[in-house]
């Protein structure tokens, strides 16, 4: 065990804990790229407007609203002249809110039933909303496509056998929070299209990590966060939908949007159609200065260092530095992002990331990670697990940061096999 490894004591002889790493990125970044507190904070106490009036600081807060959509639609490959189309949310989760039941109410108007197809690697934010649709009545049925149960992809192919006439959303997660899997997002969403079937991608877990090209990869609705990959603040998300599709998706909050204010029903224009409420501009300030500090790196860099992260994990995972840890997913780094799950065959998960924790610093995420049945997959879920251990990367850390993870694994794996061993 390293010096950095043992106890180190502060004036009192009282332990000091160790110094902090940060790995808990798939649950929100951190930390964000300077210039994001720092416009944050130049808003707050130099201007202020919500970015709805006439006046100065208004028309400067509704500039930096757009130029925030349109820094997203050129990270996407959106249409440039339709920023409008990427709407605004609370978060991930709200955007899928929408995308969901907006989709779903409009094309359940004078039909019998509708149905949505969908994989078991989805976060609970696509699953709630559908089982609330099923359960509400309307004549919503739901098919969950199963995964290959080593990498947790799923086969384009199976998605297709699960079409039927009433077939009117497909959603995929492109990445997932458990595995880090890549799902062929571009294969699905050219069945879609073929068929006239929307298609959803939730890229809560890709957007700012991998390309994503919603036209080349034929979807219809991108759901994202502002806080996670983006290195934005938290409040923050939203919902690209391909313009020509917004008559198919149906409003799911109405109220004030500084226009058409005369009247006592919701605009149909975009991008007020799906905003109600007031911005929350400050935090789209802060956003938009995530995706710009994405778009100066460069995907492709920044995807070049989250794999140099990546590969010690993978490597010592393949090989003997973990014993009695299992990761799930794939073994290739080309099939993932830098999520990674482990379960141990003694210790449970939260007393694992505990002792990460306590001893070592390591910041990390324990439990279901709101993915049920992609936990289930991998027979992680109850009753006969208790979830996994998650370690995701973001870029601000370093190789020297993730190779002390590893050796953090590894010695607590040695230890508790040696400690188990005794007791037998």
């Amino acid at each position: 065990m390293g010096t950095d490894q043992c106890p180190r004591l502060g004036l009192s002889g009282n332990p000091v804990a160790p110094p902090r790493r940060y790995f808990d990125n798939a649950a929100t970044s951190f930390p964000k790229p300077a210039a994001v507190a720092a416009a944050m904070h130049r808003y707050m106490v130099e201007n202020g407007s919500p970015g709805r009036g006439v006046y100065a600081g208004a028309r400067e807060a509704g500039r930096e609203i757009l130029r925030c959509r349109q820094r997203i639609l050129r990270l996407i490959n959106g249409e440039p002249e339709h920023p409008e189309n990427v709407v605004f949310a609370l978060n991930t989760t709200d955007a899928l809110n929408l995308a969901i039941k907006g989709t779903l109410a409009a094309a359940g108007r004078g039909r019998r039933a509708v149905h949505v197809v969908t994989t078991v690697m989805e976060h609970n934010s696509v699953l709630r909303p559908a089982n609330a649709t099923v359960t509400q009545g309307g004549g919503v049925e739901w098919t969950y496509v199963e995964v290959d149960p080593s990498t947790g992809v799923v086969d384009p192919a199976a998605i297709a056998r699960a079409f039927r006439p009433d077939t009117v959303l497909v959603a995929v997660n492109h990445a997932s929070n458990v595995t880090g899997s890549i799902q062929p997002v571009g294969e699905v969403g050219y069945i879609c299209r073929e068929r006239d079937i929307m298609f959803l991608v939730d890229a809560a877990q890709s957007l700012g990590h991998i390309p994503v090209d919603v036209r080349a990869m034929s979807i219809d609705l991108l759901a994202f966060a502002g806080h996670k990959g983006l290195l934005g603040p938290q409040g923050t998300g939203g919902l690209y939908i391909r313009p020509g599709i917004e008559q198919r998706i149906a409003t799911t909050r109405e109220g004030g949007t500084g226009s058409s204010s005369e009247l006592d029903v919701h605009p149909s224009i975009m991008p007020e159609r799906y905003e109600a409420g007031s911005h929350n501009t400050v935090g789209i300030i802060g956003l938009s200065e995530g995706v710009a500090w994405l778009a100066e790196k460069g995907i492709d860099q920044v995807r070049t260092h989250e794999l140099a992260l990546m590969r010690p994990l993978l490597a010592a995972a393949a090989g003997e530095a973990f014993p009695g840890l299992r990761l799930l997913g794939s073994p290739s780094e080309r099939d993932r992002v830098g999520v990674f799950s482990f379960v141990h065959g003694e210790l449970e998960p939260v007393e694992l990331a505990i002792i990460l924790e306590m001893e070592f610093g390591i910041l990390c995420r324990a439990g279901l990670h709101c993915a049920p049945l992609a936990h289930a997959a991998f027979r992680t879920a109850p009753p006969r697990g208790k979830g996994a251990v998650r370690l995701s990367v973001g870029p601000f850390l370093t190789g020297a940061d993730v190779q002390f993870a590893v050796e953090a694994l590894s010695a607590v794996c040695r230890s508790h096999r040696r400690a188990f061993a005794a007791a037998r």
